[in-house]
């Protein structure tokens, strides 16, 4: 598997986590129970600091390790492509 679809995969994964607790927040609030905010709240900033890593810091992560991963490499040059030598 190429690395960088492994490691925008394990950034994705936390997601599905994240619903998990939204649901089970929302369960403790039907049932009536408070600490279903508190769950709630957990969700919410674990699910920003999941899109961060996301949109933020994995494409510098992805260029710093891998920079000559060319996701172009398969497509044809332009002629007014700078790389046709």
């Amino acid at each position: 598997m190429d690395p960088t679809k492994r490691l925008l995969f394990w950034l994705r994964i936390p997601y599905a986590a994240d619903v998990a607790l939204a649901l089970i927040g929302v369960g403790f609030l039907l049932a009536g129970r408070s600490v279903g905010w508190w769950v709630l709240l957990f969700t919410f900033v674990r699910a920003v600091i999941g899109t961060i890593a996301l949109f933020w810091l994995a494409p510098k992560l992805i260029a710093r390790h891998w920079p000559d991963d060319d996701s172009t490499a398969d497509q044809p040059n332009t002629p007014d492509d700078p790389q046709v030598p």
